[in-house]
C-alpha cells in the first residue's frame, strides 16, 4: 500500500432513482433514499478512495460499514457521498462516510477495509465455497 492512501478521498455523486427507494421483500416501505443505498455508495466511495494505492498484487475485502442516516432524499435529489482515509494501522484502512442532498447532510458514517494479497483472498474465497486452494 502507497504511503499516499492515508490522506486520500474520493466522491461520487448521482440522482436517485426510484429503485433505490426503501424496499424490503418486494414491497415498497418509503419512496425516498434507502439505507440500504447508501452503505452500497459509501463501499463504493472508500474503495475508490484507495483502490489507486494498492501495490501491485494487493486489492482488498470490506470488514464493516456503519451508516447513520440523519435526513432523507426524495426520488430525483442529486446525492455526494464522500469517503476520506482517516486512519490506516498496518493492514486496516478506515474511510469516514459523509453524504449529502442539495439540502445538505443526510448521512454520516464509516467504512473498514483490509488490505491483502490478492492470493490470500483467493485462498479464503476458495476456504468459502469449501475448496482447496490452487494456489500454494
Amino acid at each position: 500500500m502507497k504511503p499516499e492512501v492515508r490522506t486520500s478521498f474520493a466522491e461520487i455523486e448521482f440522482e436517485v432513482t426510484s429503485s433505490m427507494t426503501a424496499t424490503l421483500d418486494g414491497r415498497d416501505i418509503h419512496k425516498v433514499y434507502s439505507t440500504f443505498w447508501l452503505a452500497y455508495h459509501a463501499e463504493v466511495a472508500a474503495r475508490r478512495a484507495i483502490e489507486p494505492y494498492f501495490d501491485e498484487g494487493e486489492n482488498a475485502v470490506g470488514g464493516e460499514v456503519c451508516v447513520r442516516h440523519e435526513a432523507m432524499a426524495a426520488v430525483g435529489d442529486r446525492v455526494r457521498v464522500r469517503a476520506a482515509v482517516t486512519e490506516v494501522k498496518e493492514r486496516k484502512i478506515v474511510c469516514s462516510i459523509e453524504a449529502f442532498s442539495q439540502r445538505g447532510k443526510i448521512a454520516t458514517g464509516h467504512q473498514v477495509q483490509i488490505v491483502l494479497a490478492q492470493r490470500d483472498i483467493d485462498r479464503l474465497v476458495d476456504a468459502a465455497y469449501g475448496r482447496k486452494s490452487h494456489l500454494a
